[in-house]
Parts: C-alpha cells; sequence; structure tokens
C-alpha cells in the first residue's frame, strides 16, 4: 500500500500540462506537485484572513483589515526561510535551495496578495467618508504601510522571469536592497506587539550569511587546512581553458572541499569578474581530485570568462603564457544540491541537453566507479579490504542520451565517455559473470556539417578540441600582424564559435528548418534506434534526407574522434524519450531512476513520459512492475 501511495504522489506531482506558445513565446506551466502546496497555502492564508468574518457587512471591514495584517506579517519568517542557501526547511526536506527558491517566489506573491486584501480593506472602510486622500497625506502609519505596499510590488514585478532575466547581476542587488527598505517601512507600520514577526526574518537573513561567510572562510583559506601544503593564503587556483561553442572549461586541481556528483559551487574569480559570484555544477567526480566547470559564455561574467581565456591559449592565435600566469585566484563556495543517489537503483536513465551534461556525466561516472571499485576488489582476494556500504552499487544497467546542437561539442567530454566505455570493459573481462551494462547515444540536432553547402563558400570549421580560422579569398590563411590579431581577438572568440554551435531551432508554426544566420536544425523524432535508418543530414525543409557519407556506427571523420567509435552511436535528429525510458523500465527488475537536466522542452517531454509510462504499466498497483524516481535539475520553474 505504501509503494502504491508513493506511484500515485509520484504520478500526480510530475503531471505537468503541455506547453503553450504566447505571440512566439514558449509558457512553460509547472508541475502539479508544486503548484497544490502553493495552492493548499494559499488557501489557508485566505481561510486565516476571512474565517467567521462577513465581507459585505460594512462594520466588518476594519476587522478584516486588522485580520489580514497580522496574517500578512506573519508570513514573513516563511519567505525568509525559503529564501536563504544554507536553508533550514531544505535541511529537513532534502530540497535543494534551488528548488525551495520556486516556492520563496509563490509564497512572496501570496503575502503580496494579503498585504493588498488588508490595504484594500482599510481603503474600503475610508472611501465611505472620502478619506482615504486625508490618511495618505496626514497619517505616518498610513504613509509606512503604502510605502512598504509599493516597494513589495515592485519586488514582485521585478522578480518575474522575464524581467529577472534581463539582468541577473542588477536583479540580485536590487533584490537585497528592496527587502531591506520592505523590512524598514512594515516595522515602522507595524504596532509594537508584532514587530517580534519582523526581527525573525532579520534574524533568518543574519545566520544565512553569517553561515554562508564561515563556510566561504573554510573553503578558501589554507590556514583552515594545514595538512594541504604547497598552497599560498588562497586555497584554490583555476586555469582556464576555451573549448569550441563559446565554452570555458575553469579547472581546479586538488581542491580543498569535498563534493558529491550533481551538486555545484558559487564561483568568483574577481580578477577577472569583480564582485560577482556564479552558480556552476562541478562536472568532475571526487576520485579526479580537481574542479572541473564547463561554462558557456553568454553575458556578463561568463562572457569575461571565455575572453580571458582565449587571451592566454593558443587556439585562437594568442601566445600562451608560460608558466601559471594564466591562473588566477578564485573563490568557491558550497557545495549545494541534494539529491537520492542513484547507486541504489537497478536501473538508471540519464538525459541530457546541451550543458546539462555537466550534471548527468559525474552520476554516470560514479556508478561506473563503483563498479570498477567492485570489480578490482572482488579480483584481489588476498587483500583485507570491503567496501563501505555508500559506495556499494545495486544499479545493473545505464541508458544514457546526450542531446546536442553540433558535434563540435562531443569534444568537451570525450575522455570522460571513453574512460565509462573503458571502465566497463575492463569489469567484463576481469569478471566473466558480470552481469551490468551502460549504453551511451549522442543526438546531434543543429549542425552545418547537417546541410551540404557549396565548397567555395567561406566558412569557419571546427573539430573538438581545434579551431581554424576562415580562409580569405585568395586561399590564403588570412594571416595579419600582431596588432591586429590582439584587436580582434575577442570579436573571433566570442563570435565565430557560435556560428555553428549556438543556432537555434526553427520556431512553431515556420515550415522550413533554416535558421536566421545560416544553418540547419533537423526536428525529426527518432522513435526506435535499433530500426531507425542511417543518419540523415537535414535539407532545410524540416525533414531529413539521407546523407550516403554518414553511417550510423562510424560518423564522418571531420567529426571528434569519439565519433570514430562504434560504441556510441551518434544519430541527427531528436530522441524519443517515452521509448527509451520504456525499453529501460521493461528490463528493470527494481525501481528505476530517471534523471534529466536541459533545456525545459526536453525536460517536460521527459517529465510528461514519466508519468504516462507509470500510468500505462500501473507501477506497484498488481502489475508487479517497479517504482519510477524522476529528478528534474533545473534552477526554478
Amino acid at each position: 500500500m505504501y509503494a502504491t501511495l508513493t506511484a500515485i504522489a509520484r504520478e500526480v506531482a510530475h503531471a505537468s500540462l503541455p506547453p503553450f506558445r504566447i505571440r512566439g513565446h514558449t509558457l512553460h506551466l509547472a508541475p502539479l506537485g508544486p503548484v497544490l502546496v502553493v495552492l493548499a497555502n494559499l488557501v489557508v492564508v485566505l481561510v486565516f484572513c476571512f474565517y467567521k468574518l462577513d465581507t459585505t457587512d460594512r462594520w466588518s471591514w476594519e476587522d478584516i483589515g486588522y485580520r489580514t495584517g497580522f496574517v500578512a506579517i506573519a508570513q514573513l519568517p516563511l519567505v525568509f526561510l525559503l529564501a536563504g542557501k544554507q536553508n533550514i526547511i531544505g535541511l529537513f526536506t532534502g530540497l535543494g535551495y534551488e528548488r525551495l527558491n520556486w516556492f520563496h517566489r509563490w509564497i512572496s506573491r501570496t503575502l503580496w496578495l494579503t498585504v493588498t486584501i488588508h490595504m484594500g480593506f482599510w481603503f474600503r472602510d475610508w472611501a465611505q467618508y472620502d478619506y482615504i486622500t486625508y490618511q495618505l497625506k496626514n497619517d505616518p502609519l498610513t504613509k509606512r504601510g503604502f510605502a512598504a505596499w509599493c516597494i513589495l510590488t515592485f519586488i514582485v514585478i521585478a522578480s518575474f522571469a522575464p524581467v529577472r532575466r534581463l539582468s541577473y547581476e542588477i536583479f540580485v542587488v536590487q533584490h537585497i536592497v528592496m527587502f531591506a527598505g520592505f523590512l524598514a517601512a512594515v516595522y515602522l507600520h507595524a504596532p509594537d506587539e508584532v514587530k517580534v514577526w519582523v526581527w525573525i526574518p532579520i534574524g533568518l537573513v543574519i545566520f544565512d550569511r553569517v553561515a554562508r561567510f564561515l563556510l566561504l572562510l573554510y573553503s578558501n583559506f589554507s590556514f583552515f587546512h594545514p595538512f594541504r601544503k604547497g598552497r599560498g593564503i588562497c586555497a584554490h587556483q583555476a586555469s582556464f581553458t576555451p573549448l569550441p561553442g563559446n565554452v570555458t572549461r575553469i579547472t581546479i586541481e586538488n581542491p580543498v572541499i569535498s563534493w558529491e556528483p550533481g551538486q555545484h559551487v558559487f564561483l568568483s574569480c574577481h580578477s577577472i569578474v569583480p564582485l560577482q559570484s556564479h552558480p556552476f555544477t562541478i562536472a568532475s567526480i571526487p576520485s579526479d581530485q580537481k574542479l572541473e566547470f564547463f561554462v558557456r559564455a553568454e553575458k556578463g561574467g561568463t562572457r569575461r570568462f571565455f575572453r580571458y581565456a582565449s587571451k592566454y591559449h593558443e587556439l585562437l592565435g594568442a601566445p600562451q603564457s608560460a608558466g601559471s600566469s594564466s591562473l588566477r585566484t578564485v573563490f568557491v563556495e558550497g557545495p549545494y544540491g541534494k539529491m537520492r543517489p542513484l547507486r541504489q537503483f537497478d536501473s538508471v536513465v540519464l538525459l541530457a541537453g546541451g550543458m546539462g551534461i555537466t550534471f548527468t556525466v559525474p552520476l554516470l561516472r560514479d556508478i561506473v566507479e563503483a563498479w570498477k571499485q567492485e570489480c578490482l576488489q572482488s579480483s584481489a582476494p588476498s587483500r583485507v579490504s570491503f567496501l563501505t556500504p555508500a559506495r556499494l552499487a545495486a544499479t545493473k544497467r545505464i541508458r544514457f542520451v546526450w542531446v546536442i546542437k553540433s558535434r563540435t561539442q562531443l569534444g568537451w567530454f570525450e575522455t570522460q565517455l571513453q574512460s565509462v566505455l573503458e571502465d566497463a570493459k575492463a569489469c567484463q573481462q576481469a569478471q566473466p559473470d558480470f552481469c551490468r551494462e551502460v549504453e551511451l547515444s549522442v543526438y546531434v540536432t543543429c549542425d552545418e556539417k547537417l546541410e551540404e553547402k557549396p565548397e567555395a563558400a567561406q566558412q569557419t570549421s571546427y573539430a573538438a578540441g581545434q579551431m581554424f580560422k576562415p580562409l580569405s579569398a585568395d586561399g590564403s590563411n588570412g594571416e595579419k600582424n600582431v596588432a591586429e590579431k590582439q584587436s580582434e581577438k575577442d570579436a573571433i572568440s566570442i563570435r565565430s564559435a557560435s556560428d555553428s554551435s549556438n543556432s537555434q531551432p526553427p520556431a512553431a508554426g515556420k515550415s522550413n528548418g533554416c535558421l536566421p544566420g545560416g544553418g540547419c536544425c533537423c526536428t525529426v523524432k527518432i522513435e526506435d534506434e535499433s530500426q531507425s535508418p542511417l543518419p540523415q543530414c537535414c535539407n532545410c525543409s524540416g525533414t531529413a534526407a539521407p546523407s550516403p557519407g554518414l553511417t550510423q556506427a562510424k560518423p564522418s571523420s571531420s567529426a571528434s574522434s569519439l565519433s570514430t567509435k562504434p560504441n556510441i552511436p551518434i544519430f541527427t535528429g531528436r530522441p524519443h524519450p517515452r521509448t527509451i525510458i520504456r525499453k529501460v523500465l521493461e528490463r528493470s527488475e527494481g525501481e528505476s531512476a530517471v534523471v534529466v537536466c536541459g533545456p525545459r522542452g526536453l525536460a517536460d517531454d521527459v517529465r510528461r513520459s514519466v508519468v504516462s509510462l507509470s500510468d500505462e504499466r500501473a507501477v506497484h498497483k498488481g502489475t508487479g512492475a517497479q517504482g519510477i524516481y524522476l529528478h528534474v535539475e533545473q534552477f526554478g520553474w
């Protein structure tokens, strides 16, 4: 009965409506589970506001004004509890702050609604006597309350995603300043007997900041780690390497912090991006003994990282600096993020889109690493050692899918993916009865190689780990003097690499697959990999056309060396998550885990597929089908 209730609760929690478009903009809706939690809170708050009070009775309007004011101020501690990085609610619920932040925003909007009702009923009571203007001009208490409402209204409007994404750094600064002003106005407006509800949020903010400051000191200064020798005052120095597709690889050797796969840290490098800290997923596992991040250059700080890396790397023609001059002192805060250990599941499905692989690759490598350690220790019976329960892996099969736009992105994780296959093969050789398997596949959706172009056309060619400058009209390599190179370096590093890898899929409603900046996107969904035709190239008409130069097992040699390996098939098109997940579930002998990280379209597709399959297979409802655990990694909804 417990398993059945768990399955039903999961289906309800992850159910969501398909996204819909409004004037060319796609609107993704939140899953039903979080929405129900927010609606339940809203119902409770409204019941508290109006219980046993008659809104039609003019003599009750003042009582409703008092009641809603007290209910509003009592919500402040919850709003600030859900906002902190060192989160008390997250400690008891097992949820990371990034997931609770969505609840923080909607509980704050519920607070705004309560404050608006509070102000509205006071205005309604005063309007009987044409008293609103007089109160706003002459009553200090009314002035402070109205100021608090105006500040909160601005905070709510600025917190909506379209406004928030205009400039996240500016949003953070104004958000902190505005909330400080809101608390000050509320403190001056509230009567003395309820001022404690203002001091509680202030205490929570102080606790969060002090805890984060102490964690920052411990994680970044060497005198807290005397056993780590050979370091200066600061414990971490990072190298910056530019990669194709406007991506910077940031590497910190021998970090002093410990972490689990799937976690992230806030990284800051004040010598490159002053007074900014950005969250980046850790793309390495602890056994690597290094922190590794893959950061796409968008705008602001991430763009500066890529420009700095370009200056100190020979890929873009700049002379590589000698010694450690390219290293920069960095500070890390964290790690943050929580999820169930995947080693406890019988089968694991990992789906990633683009940079989402930085989250799924460490999870994949962690399970295979546990397989490897188990094989090595079981093959050496003379050694008196054993695996701790935390390192045991019950996982029997892993299905890994990566959806990318350009083949140039394959080089980002070539070494990691090859090591996974080599470790699995080594385990099979060491133990003939090794009954565990890992299956990897890559889907390429947009690439300049998907569309045949005239050979005479000028274009920039990229291979994994290489960048070639476009040829000039006379066939030379367009060599320029050093001064010209230096002046154009930033423009090349940001602009040229984006020609093929930063293309966007065609908007819904358009008949072709052509992109505004050139190139093609193949939107064909591959229903069945085993029976799919040979990889295809897009003909810029929204459909796919056969490409005789490509084969499924051995793609074109112009791609990464990874693509020449028969172990990882490369498909042109988009995956069909439901088919991929179904095949894994049909072979599963225990509970399965599905993890997705990537664009919201992919996350929504996977979420709906899991709910549909759970209901179709009647998980834990008498059919014997085992449960499905779903983890969708994204910062809010």
